[in-house]
């Protein structure tokens, strides 16, 4: 399960943290809001992006995204 932050204003960033994962660093503050939470988000992924989510997502405890449909 994946919980997602959204960063306020022009662009659309999607930030995805596993369930129980420490935010990063540079979440804290009032730009990023909850926006829900999913099993998967390699439907909300470019193609090209989809094999490189999970290795990231293991490397640093979080996956930055702009998703093909807005969240929240």
């Amino acid at each position: 399960m994946l919980n997602l932050f959204r960063k306020t204003g022009d662009l659309v960033p999607i930030c995805a943290v596993p369930d129980g994962g420490a935010l990063p660093a540079f979440m804290h503050g009032e730009t990023w809001k909850f926006v829900g939470k999913v099993a998967d988000i390699g439907d909300q992924l470019l193609e090209a992006d989809r094999s490189t989510f999970r290795a990231v997502l293991r490397e640093t405890g979080y996956y930055l995204y702009v998703p093909m449909d807005p969240v929240g």
